[in-house]
């Protein structure tokens, strides 16, 4: 889940993509009073356009330096020993634990980056992203309690977007640091990708493997009863289709049936990746996404049918799991 979310409740927006500014971590969101503007005396004349001097240089990124910001900022939050990777250029691996307690976790990382960055995701994040790596939940939850006074709301992990960080207890299983690194990667292949491909995609890898380098699959995992239970339910059916899904707008989807969207979503991606069709698919989506907001003509041109007729062959696939 991204931070964008998971079942996390630390979302925040991302952030700003000009000009290098040093990593900061921001505090917990607070309510702030609102207080009536005074009302001037009588209108005030417009200002004059304000001009940016003539010789004032456009604002630029500088990666290496952001790297090395960071660099200081994982030793800092996370304690002298800790090691840090470069991977695939813009991911910035810490291992608060060192190497030697992590390295299965930083292997997973450079094999799961390298899979998704051949033929499946085009373009990569401008900006460096941090991963956090603790080998289990005390570290992992004292990291939260003191950037942000609380315990992670996530046992898992989380994608800040703000801060670009991603924070992960890998104690209890790698597959959601698969699932977490999806996030800013469609945020930079397809920034305008609704929340159910973008948490499908994810959520597909969080049961993996790895099958040869360049590769990876994702295979049935906990979220499948969940989606079984509402096909067998009358009441529930309609929810758990293609044609609800590709309907669906961001606010339905993290809605009461957010488990249920879930899980629509992961077996639909799971389902065209069996058939090699999810990358031609997300694909063929993100490039005529102006033209095509729901993904259904891109679904139509690929498979050869609307999600309404696939609907039925999609079900029996999903029952015979």
């Amino acid at each position: 889940m991204r931070l964008c979310r998971l079942p996390l409740a630390l979302l925040l927006v991302a952030c700003t993509p000009e000009a290098s500014v040093p990593v900061e971590r921001p505090p917990p969101p607070r309510k702030v009073a609102k207080m009536a503007a005074p009302r001037p005396a009588a209108p005030l004349p417009p200002p004059p356009p304000a001009l940016p001097p003539a010789s004032a240089p456009a604002p630029s990124y500088d990666r290496a330096k952001d790297l090395e910001e960071r660099k200081q900022l994982a030793k800092a939050e996370l304690g002298a020993k800790t090691d840090t990777e470069v991977v695939e250029g813009v991911f910035l691996v810490a291992a608060p634990g060192g190497r030697a307690a992590l390295g299965g976790a930083i292997d997973v990382t450079r094999r799961a980056l390298a899979a998704y960055f051949n033929g499946r995701f085009h373009r990569r994040p401008e900006r460096v992203v941090s991963v956090y790596l603790f080998g289990s939940a005390a570290p992992y939850d004292a990291h939260c309690k003191k950037l942000w006074k609380t315990k992670c709301d996530s046992p898992y992990g989380f994608y800040l977007a703000s801060a670009r960080t991603i924070v992960m207890n890998v104690g209890p299983g790698i597959g959601t640091l698969t699932h977490e690194l999806v996030h800013p990667l469609v945020e930079a292949d397809f920034p305008t990708a609704p929340d159910w491909i973008n948490e499908g995609i994810a959520s597909l890898f969080e049961q993996f493997h790895l099958p040869r380098p360049g590769e990876i699959r994702g295979s049935k995992n906990w979220r499948h009863p969940r989606l079984a239970a509402a096909l067998g339910s009358a009441k529930e059916r309609e929810h758990a289709s293609l044609p609800a899904l590709f309907a669906m707008n961001d606010t339905e989807f993290r809605g009461p049936r957010e488990d249920l969207n879930y899980a629509t979503a992961r077996y639909l991606c799971q389902w065209l990746d069996e058939r090699g069709l999810l990358w031609r698919f997300y694909q063929r989506w993100r490039d005529t996404a102006a033209t095509d907001p729901t993904g259904a003509q891109a679904f139509l041109e690929v498979t050869g049918q609307t999600p309404a007729q696939a609907n039925a062959q999609w079900v029996r696939w999903v029952r015979a799991l």
